[in-house]
This record gives C-alpha cells, sequence and structure tokens, in this order.
C-alpha cells in the first residue's frame, strides 16, 4: 500500500487532534477513531491528505503529491466518500475501492445469498401497510436503511385507536418519521433474530478485505477479544466464496454474525459497507 488517504477541511491533521472544536458527539468520535491511523500512517511515511477546500492531494507539510499509479486506502465519513473517490480516480490513483464497488456494496443483497430472507421495500409502504408486517413477522422485525442511516428492531404497538411503528434508541421510543424522515427511503426488512451472547457482548465480528484477503478481524467490541479458531476458520471460507464472484468488488468490509434459530446456532453473513467509510472496533489495525 503506497499511501492510506484522508479528506481535511484545514489543509493539515488538526482535525483529528483538535477535538473540542466538535460539538455533534458522532463527528467527534470519528475523528478520535482514525487519530491512531493518521499517525501509523504518518510514521511509515504514507499519509495522504486530500484537502477538501483545494481539492488536490498533499503531504504532512502541505506539499502537492502526484498520486498517478500509487495504491491507495481511502479513509473517510460517509459524507466525504463519493467525492474523495472520484477524486482519486480524476487524479490517476489506484484506489482499493471505486465509487462503482462502493455501489455493489452498498446493494450486497442483491448479489451475496445469506440464510434468512430479506424484504426489499420503503419506509412508507411498512407505515401504510402495517397488518401485512404484523402478520408475516409478528409484532417486530429487524428493519435497515439500504444507505447507511437506521438499523435497529421496530415494533408494532397500539397507540389509542391504531397502530404505529417504534424503535428503541437507547432507553428512548420513538415512532414513525422520528425514525426515517422520508418515507420513500429504500429499506430492508427482515426477520428479528436472537443473537447470540456471551461475556463480551454479542457474537459479531467485523472484517476487512483488501484485494479477497483478509486485512483484519475483530469482534465486535471495544475491548481485546480473542477469536476463536474455528470462527477464523468459518470467515476464511465465506472470503473464499465471495472472491469467487467475478462483479463482486475485491475490497470490502463485512460483518458476520451467530445467532440462534430454534436452537441452531447460525453463523452468517451479518451485513457489508463500504470499507473506504466502516467504523473499526479494537483489533481493526487497517494501516501496515
Amino acid at each position: 500500500m503506497d499511501y492510506y488517504c484522508f479528506p481535511t477541511k484545514t489543509g493539515d491533521i488538526s482535525i483529528f487532534f483538535d477535538l473540542e472544536q466538535y460539538t455533534n458527539h458522532r463527528e467527534r468520535f470519528f475523528y478520535q477513531i482514525a487519530q491512531e491511523d493518521v499517525m501509523l500512517a504518518k510514521q511509515k511515511g504514507k499519509l495522504l491528505l486530500f484537502d477538501l477546500r483545494t481539492q488536490t492531494f498533499i503531504d504532512y507539510n502541505g506539499n502537492v503529491i502526484d498520486i498517478s499509479g500509487k495504491e491507495i486506502f481511502p479513509r473517510c465519513k460517509i459524507q466525504e466518500s463519493e467525492q474523495l473517490l472520484n477524486a482519486i480516480e480524476n487524479n490517476g490513483g489506484k484506489s482499493i475501492v471505486t465509487l462503482a464497488d462502493s455501489k455493489i456494496v452498498e446493494n450486497w443483497f442483491d448479489y451475496i445469498d445469506v440464510q434468512r430472507k430479506f424484504l426489499r421495500t420503503t419506509f412508507g409502504e411498512i407505515q401504510n401497510n402495517l397488518h401485512f408486517y404484523e402478520k408475516k413477522y409478528g409484532n417486530k422485525f429487524f428493519l435497515k436503511t439500504v444507505k447507511k442511516q437506521f438499523s435497529n428492531i421496530c415494533h408494532i404497538m397500539q397507540m389509542d385507536n391504531s397502530k404505529g411503528l417504534f424503535s428503541y434508541v437507547g432507553h428512548s421510543l420513538f415512532g414513525g418519521n422520528m425514525l426515517i424522515s422520508d418515507n420513500s427511503t429504500p429499506v430492508l426488512v427482515t426477520d428479528a433474530l436472537s443473537i447470540i451472547k456471551d461475556d463480551y457482548g454479542k457474537r459479531e465480528w467485523r472484517v476487512f478485505v483488501v484485494k479477497n484477503k483478509i486485512w483484519c478481524i475483530s469482534r465486535a467490541s471495544d475491548d481485546l477479544v480473542d477469536i476463536e479458531p474455528y470462527v477464523i476458520e468459518k470467515i476464511q471460507k465465506k472470503i473464499n466464496n465471495l472472491s469467487e464472484i467475478s462483479i463482486f468488488p475485491s475490497s470490502y468490509c463485512v460483518d458476520f454474525f451467530e445467532y440462534d434459530n430454534h436452537g441452531e446456532v447460525i453463523f452468517d453473513i451479518c451485513e457489508f459497507n463500504s470499507i473506504e467509510s466502516s467504523g473499526v472496533y479494537r483489533n481493526n489495525d487497517l494501516v501496515f
């Protein structure tokens, strides 16, 4: 890997270290987590910054860098993804993920089979047909937006003289368009699964894959958790199978999980996310 690329609106790395400027918790957390990768890339002489003001690629000292033919691992917020990936391509860089790749990963369920069945619809259609969903799934089901926005268990609940759709976010209950503001938003629906838990929480793992090779694996935890050999073996087998799907990108982020299916433990893919904007857990070390 020639460079690890991070966008900056200031032309330097202060945005990753001057955290007091961020009032939004999620934004502050993103920059805080990215600090380690930025510093490691700098130490290895592989730090590349994309100046959002000038649309240029620069080094740590602000010098413009020619990225033609250079292999680049982009890392950014979801909102910056399209701009960054287009800029790398337009300047001749060889990103491990293109914008076209990112779109395929976003719609991974059109290419990858898993053991559970998804129903693809819109948020408004669900709210207008709660009777159908209650009959199909019972009084709760799992709902996520196709684009990264909302992902949670939703409950069909009686309120006054009608039924509505609600979900717990933390300890608070939200309903209707407080969950997803636009009724035309594409969403996926599936059964509410019983994810297996142990002393470290839900048994979920996040895997970064680069050019069809496992880059790193972490338990979905901020603690240092050993990964059982059988889990690594199952993950490797899944990655090998995915590499045989010619249309699917070779670099991506994928989550695996174990859930209980009427007494049977199912190990399967949970979801995919674009590698440039996926969050990291304790063992997801990206810079080598």
